[in-house]
C-alpha cells in the first residue's frame, strides 16, 4: 500500500495531470492518492474573502477545490477507482475494499491536506508516502530567496518539526506541518518529498525506494 499527495499546483499544468494518471494506473500495489487545492483553491479563496467570509467558510471551499481536483484524477484512473472523492477515513477504508485505487481531497476546516495525506497513510498502513511537491526537497534555508540554500537528502520529522516551529523555512508548510509529522511518528511511516514537477521521480521511489529530494524518516 501507497499513499501519494499530490500538490495542487501539479493541478495548473494538464501535462503533469495525465502523467501522473498514466503512472498511478501502472502500479500494482494499491494506492491512495490525495489532492491539494492549488491555484483553484487559491481563487476562490482570495474571491470569498474580498466577500467577508470568514475562516470556516474558506477552509470549505478550499476543501471543496481539493475534491474538484481529485474528481479530474478519478476521472483519468478508469474502472478500477472508486468513483467518487473519499469524504472521510471511514469511507476510504471501505472504498479500498472494493477498489485499487481512492483518491481523496481535503477532508474537515482547519486541517492541510499535509495532514490528510498522513492520516490516510496512517489509517490505510502504507509502507510510506510520497509528497510529489511544488519543490524538490527539504533546504536549509529558503530557496526561493537564497540561491545558497542546500538541500537535507534526509531528515528526522522530530527535527523537521523543530524547524517548522521555529519558522526557520518560509514555506515549509507547503510540505508538512506539526500535526502530519507527529502522526507519521507514531505510525513509522516514512515520506518521500520529491519534485511534483517531475513525475518520473513517483516511479523512481516506487522501483527502487530511492530519495530524489529529500526522505523525512518517522523518528
Amino acid at each position: 500500500m501507497i499513499a501519494v499527495k499530490l500538490s495542487g499546483r501539479i493541478f495548473d499544468d494538464r501535462s503533469l495531470v495525465r502523467e501522473y494518471v498514466s503512472i498511478i494506473k501502472s502500479v500494482e500495489e494499491k494506492v491512495v492518492v490525495i489532492a491539494g487545492g492549488g491555484t483553484t483553491a487559491r481563487s476562490y479563496i482570495e474571491a470569498a474573502r474580498e466577500l467577508g467570509a470568514g475562516n470556516y467558510l474558506l477552509d470549505v471551499i478550499g476543501i471543496e477545490a481539493s475534491r474538484l481536483n481529485a474528481w479530474l484524477i478519478i476521472a483519468g484512473l478508469g474502472e478500477d477507482v472508486y468513483p467518487k472523492p473519499a469524504e472521510s477515513l471511514g469511507e476510504l477504508l471501505t472504498a479500498l475494499g472494493h477498489k485499487r485505487r481512492v483518491v481523496m481531497g481535503g477532508l474537515q476546516p482547519g486541517q492541510s491536506t499535509a495532514t490528510v495525506a498522513a492520516l490516510a497513510a496512517e489509517a490505510v498502513g502504507a509502507r510510506a508516502l510520497i509528497n510529489c511537491a511544488n519543490i524538490d526537497g527539504i533546504y536549509d534555508d529558503d530557496p526561493r530567496r537564497n540561491p545558497n540554500a542546500k538541500r537535507i537528502p534526509t531528515i528526522r520529522a522530530s527535527e523537521l518539526a523543530a524547524i517548522l516551529r521555529s519558522s526557520a523555512l518560509p514555506g515549509t508548510y507547503e510540505l508538512a506541518d506539526l500535526w502530519s509529522l507527529e502522526i507519521l511518528r507514531r505510525s513509522k511511516i516514512p515520506m518521500y518529498i520529491i519534485d511534483g514537477r517531475r513525475p518520473g521521480l513517483l516511479l523512481d521511489v516506487l522501483r527502487g525506494g530511492v530519495a530524489p529530494g529529500s526522505l523525512v524518516l518517522p523518528e
